[in-house]
């Protein structure tokens, strides 16, 4: 009896140790080459002005730090991430929720897409958190970030059909599987892509 309560606290032992090296939030480098750090004042700074922790665009002034509603991120999302501003809102809402419904990683790493830390491509991340989700250092960064990835899977896209994606669900039916593999996501996304709301 003694032998078999201390099998169990042993493996009671080795399994607290494993969710607790698993829940660890282990910095990572940039990949090589790219540049430590970013400005994202200067990349539409004819459309977008960054004054301290607020986003001018037009009349609306936004917080950097705290995640702003649906209709204004694809506001901001019409000049930075451009032709595919309603895939990323839609990624928005299936990833981390509508308003109000920003998850742990939203509103923990201004990660509102749900994107894993790059080993290849460039990145705004400033570090790679809990199962290599990336942190940024606030959501406009965190969208910036998303623009690169569509510029790298544009160039996937066009090795593979030897032309780029015309429309958001044939762009989605190339990223499923790399993007998320899980077929609700795949039928969410595709569901609010047809019944978007926010134009």
């Amino acid at each position: 009896m003694n032998k078999w309560i201390k099998n169990i606290v042993i493996c009671f032992i080795a399994l607290s140790a494993v969710w607790s090296f698993n829940s660890l939030d282990f910095p990572e480098p940039k990949p090589p080459g790219l540049p430590r750090t970013i400005n994202a004042n200067t990349f539409f700074k004819d459309k977008i002005i960054i004054n301290g922790n607020h986003l001018f665009i037009d009349t609306l002034k936004l917080n950097l730090k705290k995640i702003p509603q649906v209709k204004d991120l694809y506001t901001v999302s019409k000049i930075v991430v451009g032709k595919w501003a309603k895939l990323y809102t839609v990624l928005k809402i299936e990833e981390s929720g509508r308003d109000g419904q920003n998850s742990y990683y939203a509103k923990n790493y201004f990660n509102l897409v749900g994107m894993r830390y790059p080993r290849k491509r460039k990145t705004t991340a400033i570090r790679r958190g809990n199962d290599y989700y990336s942190v940024y250092a606030n959501w406009y960064e965190g969208m910036i970030d998303f623009r690169y990835y569509i510029e790298y899977m544009e160039g996937s896209f066009f090795r593979k059909h030897k032309r780029y994606p015309k429309t958001e669900e044939e762009f989605i039916n190339h990223l499923y599987g790399s993007y998320n593999k899980y077929s609700k996501w795949y039928n969410d996304v595709r569901y609010l892509l047809r019944n978007f709301d926010y134009d």
